[in-house]
């Protein structure tokens, strides 16, 4: 575990195949899917890159973590 050189959050970095993925540390359950209604993404532990949503009903389709570019304030200076 790290922290963003910027916002100071802690990360947790994971190998996707575009590249290394900076993420919030704290994991979340999400449901698979591919419609409107799913317009979040995570990123599992093997580097999967998932469409999903986080508010749904019943058993999740597995746990993943929010790309930290989400959150960060100053993630349009970071992707420069």
């Amino acid at each position: 575990m790290t922290t963003c050189k910027k916002c100071g959050a802690p990360i947790k970095w994971i190998k996707t195949k575009g590249g290394w993925e900076p993420c919030n540390i704290l994991p979340i359950e999400y449901r698979k899917g591919s419609t409107p209604d799913f317009e979040e993404r995570v990123v599992t532990e093997d580097g999967k890159v998932v469409q999903c949503t986080f508010d749904f009903l019943g058993d999740p389709d597995g746990v993943g973590y929010i790309s930290h570019f989400r959150d960060c304030p100053y993630s349009d200076e970071m992707r420069r």
